[in-house]
């Protein structure tokens, strides 16, 4: 039978290179049995040398291993907890984060046993299920689980150190080591070793079926399929296999939502052509050299076109001999370029240096902690990649459409800097795909992708299909881009594109897939804010240990009193108490939270407490103190004028930096980065309990809760937080009476169907645009209910975001804050920089960003807290629409009498301000002449505002 597979073979291989395209009377050059044995390596010769290229020296070509008696039980799966030897401290104990490894026992095998690694998420047990795969074929997942993406890294002396940008980080990740032969995988009859992706992704699919058997707590999770290299085969395939299980009601449901591919091979035909030409773009070769391996890449494409209609039979050895002559020329001419990443260089054979792993997996106390016992580990198995060379030119993007039509995420990266498996072969596949959304995608714009201001990469998407260029980054993305590469996984998993923007100018545009991180910066860019972090961290602070409030009374520099509307009053700065401080959160791991407090300018103690938010959500409270109704104006000079319109004329006034993160509050842990309004309010609700222990001279006064934009989210959330805790008699009795939130986001449901409405009425749009539009809204509203109030995927997928939130402000702010003697005079000390507004917590937060936070209010009512929306005319982003209509949909025991109101005008010395109407607890306002910031726009009338409807008065 061998010998007549190799006759086979070499008469196919006569065939193509006697062809009329490639003669063998070609130059000795250009002759396949003329090439050199540097260049022409058949299947398990060059297996063996690209393992040795990464210093591993497996002692078997596969794992072959008698039958071990372990105890499976019902789902097939062995499983135990376990403690790596060696390992370094970290945030949580490793007992805590969940560490477990096993075996499971291939159902449809002679007698396989599949190896894996399973780490719970360092954030959540929520947080979507990743499988990662390595690719080879035949590669163990523990090459990426100690030197890419895992938990830790091995280090010189076999020792572990916690990996910052572990992808556990942000979910539960799987390693598996497979096929069957590979890693920790094993059976005792060679049949049981798979030669093509039916039988790869079968074993995949009943290893998933079992583990979440075994783990039901993780079935409802989102699922997520990731890998690199040769995985560019088996995700499609596996990918396709879980859906079909899905449709067929195949065991379990999985919640796949998506898979991405890491520098791949997926379709061999296009990605083998454009060797040639990433090798000359790059300099690798000269344009002799692309003339003469062009004449292979011929032949390559007439070979994997006679494998594809072969269907994985010995004409798809062939190709593979062919077509890897492409690659192995290329490296040959480049003198030892390393082809994972062509800025290096191979030191013979030698491209990286893996031999740490197989030295870490041989000690026997690893062993005994992971129970492998005197199974042997198989870093990478010829004998598996031997075995696949069937499948090895087989194109795999054939399936991936049918994915992508049902709503199947697809991203595709790659390092700029891999030969194997380089970007351009890459991007021509994906955008040679044909599938519905393929026009959209091609004609979509490449933008930037960002990580901490810097450009990583340069990315592209329509719908559900997303490409990445990573910069500065070869074959092994996580590798060489730790940080970008978990920042990339992240915002993908969370599901967090520009969809669709509704009104652009007058005509609707088709987006491109941008992450929620770019509509941050685009946000802040637009106030002229460029806040120096993305969030405050700060790392290895103890800054405020006890008590935990330290606050510092102070008085700003540059305050130009000749000009304070105080003095009038003969009251001076020190007189009315101006106070800043920071809170250290009690259900954080290392988070404070930074506040102003600011008394009454009446002298009255008495007067009530308002606390004001700011939205974004992650824009400091600084912006609507300074720029709003704070005590003070900046002034382009960085100095302060008095503001006469201060809400600190009526009440004793609270400004919050919130959530941690955002302004000057802080952490040295990242995990206290809030990803709700729920979460947030906790963190608001202590802080009340702690400034009143500090102050309890306001522990009597009445309190209200203000605040605008995203706050329409928080007020009701931290509100109920509030009194649900007084109901309990949870510490200090708060005396809440009431919430106003101005131009607000409370009910996405409601006020995004508002958005083409208020367009219309303004004359943003016309008619027709109005109808295109129609379809894009319904669409939103039916995700918006999908999304419920839940905080599950299906409100990253309803997540839309409109046009920009504020008029153009001037960047003063953050200069001024940053200043050394502003810091020191608000007690800010060390380190910590102002972040004016948060790219972290914008996006943190979008999972909540179209709940609906209405739902808790009637309840609120009901106890007598009076509620107060107010809205400016001439917003759009929360337009008055949108809002008015929410509230006049509310269910409570006034809304009949609230609808049948009378709407009257509120009036300030004698002039129309507004339109109201009002029934029992509940005011609505619509403030003439304002836009979003309504204290700014209209800050006389923002004050009266507040003062009559504090003291009960009609507005």
């Amino acid at each position: 039978m061998a010998s007549f597979f190799s006759f086979s073979l070499s008469l196919l291989l006569l065939f193509l290179f006697s062809s009329p395209t490639s003669s063998l009377a070609e130059t000795k050059d250009d002759s396949l049995f003329m090439t050199s044995s540097s260049e022409l390596k058949f299947p398990k010769t060059q297996a063996e040398y690209l393992i040795r290229a990464l210093n591993l020296f497996p002692k078997h070509e596969a794992n072959h291993h008698a039958s071990k008696e372990y105890n499976f039980g019902a789902s097939r799966i062995v499983e135990k907890d376990f403690k790596f030897p060696l390992l370094g401290n970290s945030g949580a104990s490793v007992q805590d984060l969940g560490h477990h490894a096993g075996y499971y026992k291939l159902q449809h095998t002679k007698d396989a046993r599949m190896f894996y690694f399973f780490f719970e998420s360092r954030n959540s047990k929520t947080d979507p299920v990743v499988i990662w795969l390595t690719g080879g074929p035949g590669c163990s997942s523990e090459l990426a689980l100690f030197y890419e993406n895992g938990p830790f890294h091995i280090t010189s002396n076999l020792s572990l150190a916690w990996n910052d940008f572990g992808w556990d980080k942000v979910s539960n990740l799987i390693y598996v080591d497979q096929p069957t032969g590979t890693g920790f995988s094993y059976s005792s009859d060679d049949d049981d070793i798979r030669h093509n992706e039916e039988g790869v992704s079968n074993d995949l699919y009943d290893f998933l079926q079992a583990f979440f058997k075994e783990h039901p707590q993780y079935v409802k999770n989102d699922f997520y399929i990731t890998g690199e290299s040769y995985a560019g085969h088996y995700i499609p395939a596996f990918a396709s296999r879980v859906h079909r299980g899905n449709k067929n009601k195949e065991g379990l449901h999985i919640n796949l939502n998506g898979f991405a591919i890491g520098n791949g091979l997926t379709n061999p035909e296009i990605q083998y052509k454009a060797y040639t030409d990433y090798a000359l773009d790059n300099k690798l070769i000269t344009q002799s050299d692309y003339k003469r391996i062009s004449k292979t890449v011929t032949r390559c494409e007439q070979a994997i076109k006679l494998c594809g209609a072969d269907d994985g039979g010995s004409s798809c050895v062939a190709a593979y001999v062919v077509c890897n002559n492409i690659f192995n020329s290329i490296v040959r001419i480049s003198g030892g370029i390393n082809y994972y990443d062509t800025r290096k260089k191979c030191e013979g054979d030698l491209c990286y240096d893996f031999s740490n792993m197989e030295n870490f997996l041989k000690q026997k106390h690893v062993r005994d902690a992971l129970g492998v016992g005197d199974i042997d580990f198989v870093s990478c198995s010829s004998t598996v990649y031997e075995a696949m060379v069937k499948d090895l030119m087989r194109n795999l993007e054939v399936g991936i459409p049918t994915l992508l039509e049902d709503g199947i995420k697809v991203l595709i990266y790659a390092g700029e800097y891999d030969l194997i498996c380089n970007w351009l072969g890459n991007s021509r596949w994906v955008h040679a795909m044909e599938w519905s959304g393929q026009k959209e995608f091609v004609r979509a714009q490449m933008t930037g992708f960002s990580v901490d201001g810097v450009e990583a990469g340069l990315q592209k998407g329509h719908g559900p299909l997303t490409f990445m260029k990573v910069h500065n980054a070869g074959h092994m993305v996580p590798m060489d881009q730790p940080k970008a590469s978990l920042e990339m996984l992240r915002r993908w998993i969370l599901q967090v594109v520009e969809a669709r923007r509704i009104i652009h100018g007058s005509n609707f545009q088709s987006s491109t897939a941008k992450v929620p991180n770019n509509q941050a910066e685009k946000l802040i860019r637009s106030l002229n804010l460029f806040p120096k972090l993305d969030v405050n961290i700060v790392e290895g602070d103890s800054t405020v240990i006890a008590p935990k409030i330290v606050e510092k009374s102070f008085q700003f520099p540059n305050l130009r009193e000749s000009i304070n509307a105080a003095d009038s009053n003969g009251t001076s700065v020190q007189d009315l108490g101006h106070h800043a401080g920071y809170y250290s959160l009690p259900h954080t791991k290392g988070a404070r939270m930074f506040y102003f407090f600011f008394e009454s300018r009446n002298k009255r103690s008495t007067d009530p407490l308002v606390i004001w938010l700011t939205g974004g959500p992650g824009c400091s409270g600084s912006l609507a103190l300074f720029y709003e109704n704070g005590p003070f104006h900046l002034k382009n000079d960085l100095s302060l004028v008095w503001n006469e319109f201060g809400w600190d004329q009526e009440s004793n006034l609270i400004y919050v930096d919130q959530p941690t993160g955002t302004g000057f509050s802080y952490s040295s842990n990242r995990d206290d980065i809030r990803s709700s309004s729920e979460e947030a309010g906790v963190d608001f609700a202590d802080f009340l309990q702690a400034f009143f222990e500090k102050h309890p001279q306001y522990a009597k006064n009445d309190f209200y809760i203000t605040g605008e934009s995203y706050a329409g989210h928080y007020i009701p959330a931290f509100a109920a937080e509030v009194q649900q805790r007084n109901k309990n008699k949870q510490g200090i009795h708060i005396n809440l009476k009431g919430l106003a939130i101005g131009n607000g986001l409370t009910n996405p449901g409601i006020q995004y169907n508002a958005y083409t409405d208020y367009a219309l009425q303004m004359k943003l749009i016309d008619n027709t645009t109005y109808d295109d539009l129609s379809q894009y809204v319904s669409t939103c509203q039916s995700e918006i209910k999908d999304c419920g109030s839940n905080g599950s995927s299906a409100c990253f997928d309803a997540h839309r975001d409109c046009n920009q939130l504020f008029n153009e402000l001037v960047s003063v702010l953050e200069n001024f804050l940053n200043d050394k003697s502003v810091k020191k005079t608000l007690g800010v000390e060390g380190d910590v920089e102002f972040v004016s507004c948060s790219t972290t917590v914008y996006d943190a937060m979008t999972g909540d960003w179209v709940k609906n936070f209405e739902v808790g209010i009637p309840s609120l009512l009901r106890d007598g807290v009076k509620l107060l929306i107010y809205a400016g005319e001439y917003d759009l982003i929360c337009n008055w629409l949108g809002n008015s209509r929410w509230v006049d949909a509310m269910e409570w025991y006034g809304r009949r009498q609230f609808q049948s109101a009378l709407t009257v005008p509120f009036t300030v010395d004698g002039v129309e301000a507004g339109l109201q109407k009002s029934y029992g607890p509940l005011t609505f306002l619509k403030v003439h002449d304002a836009g979003h910031l309504v204290p700014m726009d209209q800050p006389k009338a923002s004050l009266e505002m507040l003062r009559r409807w504090m003291q009960g008065k009609p507005l």
